[in-house]
């Protein structure tokens, strides 16, 4: 299972490896020849493709970052990409969402990407290149009902890319964002087995299916790949058109 791009020889840390569309990436820049490291949550036991090194990072916590991104550094030489897809989703609306809740989705979904951007700013800056690929929502787009944290948290990942593009540009390093629509992966798992919801949510889209792991886990690798090396501060949706509608 390859990409489209060719990775051979890409230097790449995917954050979020633990299960979904970051395992699905990983294994597909592993096959495509690219070298990778590969970070999970601590303590995690997740099943990673042979060949690529494994690291741990909580993106919750400043110096798990910090650490992982020294760790990366000094398994693969440099970074030329990295692709971040650690996140959470929250059925909640409004009024059922507390302080706690809110607090807890704006600190992963938000405060993660942004602690990982602080930590690369230096590496980038150093290499004079780098690609750093995060992972936004349609949902952030459009709205969703009952996911005010979540929307929220990813309509604001859309303007924390834009901006570091502008940042990061000076110093040759691109920064973009992929929004997924309704994939097939654990983060899905409850709203694909509630047959009704899962039927509605399908009726959504115009493609008339969920997408594949694999899916954006493919844009994600030609974002950080040099095949996109003029595209920089853009939010590629991966939504089977629901956005078009």
């Amino acid at each position: 299972m390859g990409s489209f791009v060719n990775l051979d020889g890409t230097r790449l840390l995917v954050i979020g490896a633990n299960s979904g569309i970051g395992l699905t990436a990983t294994e597909m820049a592993v096959a495509d020849g690219a070298q990778v490291a590969a970070a999970v949550l601590p303590g995690s036991a997740a099943d990673l493709p042979e060949g690529c090194t494994r690291l741990e990072c909580d993106v919750t916590d400043p110096a798990s970052v910090d650490a992982c991104i020294a760790a990366a550094v000094a398994a693969l030489g440099r970074l030329d990409g990295v692709i971040l897809t650690a996140g959470m989703f929250d059925h909640r609306g409004v009024a059922e969402t507390s302080d706690a809740d809110w607090a807890r989705i704006m600190q992963l979904n938000l405060n993660g990407p942004f602690h990982v951007a602080r930590a690369l700013e230096p590496v980038f800056r150093a290499q004079g290149s780098g690609a750093l690929v995060l992972f936004s929502s349609q949902i952030g787009l459009v709205g969703h009902r009952r996911a005010t944290g979540y929307a929220a948290s990813k309509a604001a990942v859309n303007g924390l890319a834009r901006t570091l593009a502008i940042e990061f540009a000076p110093f040759g390093a691109r920064v973009n964002a992929v929004a997924p629509g309704p994939i097939e992966t654990p983060m899905t798992a409850v709203a694909r087995s509630d047959a009704p919801r899962a039927k509605a949510l399908v009726d959504a889209v115009p493609l008339g299916r969920f997408g594949r792991a694999e899916e954006p886990a493919a844009a994600a690798l030609f974002l950080a790949s040099p095949a996109a090396s003029y595209i920089t501060g853009h939010v590629l949706v991966v939504d089977g058109g629901v956005t078009a509608i």
